[in-house]
């Protein structure tokens, strides 16, 4: 790579100056004794660092761009709970695992009509944001309005009649066009939703049900998501590096991820002070680099036109020659992606920068968890976010930390167990119980579920 490129060069200079500016801020809160100077300081440091990264990959003669890699897809029948946490949590490799979708509400293999999901939770009412506000690394209160589940559902469901592409002179016309239900707490804003809905057992050892205490995300997970069509998120870290999982119920999630360590490769801005940067529109960053391999494409093959008018058949990369002009690191950064199906249950590592585009109708839902892979990191994340943000967060980190996660107390099933034993109700979620339980300790689920 070359760091005299004018646009490397450019953004080495954009993360320099973001890091002074965080340091000055630094220096700031020290010498003014506030309390919240440790966490100014952590942000100034990962600043830094950024900078510092993309700079020695810039430097490097060697480095080439890394294609990005597609998620595998593992069957549940062929998952044992031992080997996912050993060869994907612990490994912070990202899975798509297959097989469970039947299991996943109360409706069994209908769960994909909503009907659990309006006989439950129609006349609730829910925070939805429009105009595809949740690209935005920010949300204001202007971009959300309070409506009942049941009239979001009426909304949103015909605009899979037809789904309109995006470029559509009619997209964005429709009523419900835009719109998001977007990460609700079930256990806080629709508790009458929990009993629909099964939780994948892989994720039920989560440290955060284990606690004494009641704390901050004791009730926040699951958390539901309702969307229209070409409706996506952010380019974002979850907080506290917390571990991410979300089962497909209807419609499929184009999900992109990054790997942790090259969040500096991304054109992160740590410019608002918080521990994880804000990141330009993924859809802009992709757009600008497809863009500028067409243009180069098109150079290189007329330049490879000889006399005869023939044309030479071997492929060019035009980023393996020169940087795009707009996010010049972005090839570099590994990269997976994947559509999350119906029936579909995907893990994503602790730490790693995702996004998603919605390519239809979705609903889904998920939920964060803390266990051996990422309790140091996530410790550390919540102390520095209740010097803060004070004493809840801080009581949070205090009520996890207090606990003594032994890995000889750990129950790794090893068994590989069929699919309905691979779910369980939310109230054994709850409290960690079914976190406990061996190969033959699953209480069951009523056969007549689905029926």
């Amino acid at each position: 790579m070359c760091a005299d490129h004018p646009a490397v060069a450019a953004e080495l200079a954009r993360l320099d100056a973001v890091a002074d500016a965080r340091e000055a801020a630094a220096a700031e809160a020290r010498d003014a004794g506030d309390d919240a100077a440790v966490y100014v300081e952590e942000v100034a440091g990962r600043a830094r660092w950024a900078a510092d990264r993309a700079r020695a990959l810039a430097t490097d003669a060697s480095a080439r761009p890394v294609p990005a890699k597609p998620i595998p897809r593992v069957h549940c029948s062929r998952l044992s709970l031992a080997t996912f946490r050993r060869e994907y949590v612990a490994r912070k490799e990202p899975v798509v695992i297959c097989g469970l979708g039947p299991h996943l509400t109360e409706d069994g293999e209908r769960g994909d009509g909503l009907g659990w999901l309006t006989r439950h939770g129609a006349n609730k009412k829910v925070a939805v944001t429009r105009d595809n506000a949740h690209v935005n690394s920010t949300l204001a209160c202007a971009d959300t309005e309070i409506l009942d589940l049941g009239e979001h559902l009426a909304r949103v469901l015909p605009l899979d009649a037809p789904n309109l592409p995006e470029d559509a002179q009619e997209f964005g016309s429709r009523d419900g066009d835009g719109t998001y239900l977007y990460d609700c707490a079930m256990p806080l804003k629709l508790p009458s939703l929990l009993n629909a809905v099964r939780v994948p057992r892989y994720f039920v050892h989560d440290f955060l049900q284990r606690t004494r205490d009641v704390h901050a995300f004791t009730a926040s997970w699951p958390s539901l998501f309702v969307a229209a069509p070409h409706t996506k998120s952010s380019l974002h870290v979850d907080q506290w590096r917390g571990n991410f999982w979300m089962a497909m119920v209807r419609g499929t999630k184009r999900w992109t991820l990054f790997h942790d360590e090259d969040v500096p490769y991304l054109s992160p801005d740590y410019g608002r002070g918080t521990l994880d940067p804000a990141f330009p529109r993924m859809h802009v960053m992709d757009a600008a680099h497809a863009s500028w391999r067409r243009r180069n494409a098109n150079a290189a093959a007329a330049a490879d036109d000889d006399e005869n008018g023939k044309k030479e058949t071997q492929p060019h990369s035009a980023e393996d020659t020169e940087p795009c002009d707009s996010h010049p690191l972005l090839p570099y950064a590994r990269r997976w992606d994947v559509d999350l199906g119906p029936g579909e249950v995907l893990f994503v590592p602790g730490g790693f920068p995702h996004v998603v585009h919605n390519l239809d109708v979705t609903c889904s839902f998920a939920g964060n968890f803390i266990d051996e892979s990422n309790l140091d990191f996530a410790l550390r994340d919540l102390k520095l976010l209740g010097a803060k943000y004070g004493t809840q967060m801080m009581r949070t980190h205090d009520a996890i930390d207090e606990v003594w996660f032994d890995p000889e107390d750990e129950v790794w099933v090893e068994e590989c167990l069929e699919p309905r034993r691979l779910v369980v109700r939310y109230e054994d979620y709850l409290g960690g119980r079914a976190g406990r339980w061996g190969a033959a300790d699953w209480d069951g689920i009523p056969d007549e579920e689905g029926r």
